[in-house]
């Protein structure tokens, strides 16, 4: 039964996963590209300048990728659910209510977390190739927020596609905004760094929040 769970989920979020996919790979390539052409053209002592002393982040485009990764796998995995009432049948299943709603939520996880080390790898072999090791941490470190934020978006849209009363969900849509947008107020190199312990922790908290929205749509709860 949970295997026949985790493959509808996975049925539902397939080609959404492939098309993230195919344009998170081709956004890096097309960024390994525009710093090597700057190599050519400037050379790579007036790049590390501008990278190090100027506090330049040549990958900063992929800013914003993570998280909308995170809204669109959350959307088709949950929309549909609402939309043509599968939910309820899906919590009919022989399972327990906390079981089926964590294997829902592992699926998207596991995902994301494909999603990201794909592209995460792709940046750290790309950097070790020019860059020291130094540079290569403060890279990784400056980026972690970004991916941890894909995590939030998507328990974040969980959350509010599955609360049955529109209250709420205006209430969790603030909220999402508001939290997720605390990762995004600094985009200087390892602005995070002192903090990232906490930032970790971010989507551990949000993530009990979706089990409160299934507690009130099996109560019929409406507005």
């Amino acid at each position: 039964m949970k295997k026949a769970l985790l493959y509808k989920e996975l049925k539902k979020t397939k080609r959404v996963w492939m098309i993230v996919f195919l344009l998170g790979i081709t956004l890096l390539f097309y960024l390994c590209l525009k710093a090597g052409r700057s190599f050519r053209l400037v050379g790579m002592e007036h790049l590390w300048d501008v990278v190090v002393n100027r506090d330049q982040f040549i990958f900063r485009d992929l800013k914003f990728f993570p998280l909308l990764a995170g809204v669109c796998i959350g959307l088709a995995q949950y929309v549909p659910e609402m939309v043509q009432k599968r939910i309820k049948l899906t919590l009919h299943l022989p399972l327990k209510e906390r079981t089926i709603v964590l294997l829902m939520l592992a699926q998207g996880l596991l995902s994301l977390l494909l999603l990201f080390a794909a592209q995460i790898g792709g940046v750290l072999i790309y950097t070790a190739i020019y860059f020291s090791a130094e540079f290569i941490y403060s890279t990784l470190i400056t980026m972690v927020p970004w991916y941890l934020a894909g995590f939030t978006s998507y328990l974040f849209v969980a959350m509010i596609c599955i609360e049955p009363t529109w209250k709420r969900r205006i209430f969790n849509a603030v909220l999402a905004t508001g939290t997720i947008q605390l990762v995004f107020i600094s985009s200087f190199p390892g602005a995070y760094s002192q903090i990232i312990k906490w930032i970790i922790l971010i989507p551990v908290f949000v993530m009990p929040f979706t089990f409160l929205s299934i507690s009130r749509f099996k109560e019929g709860e409406q507005e």
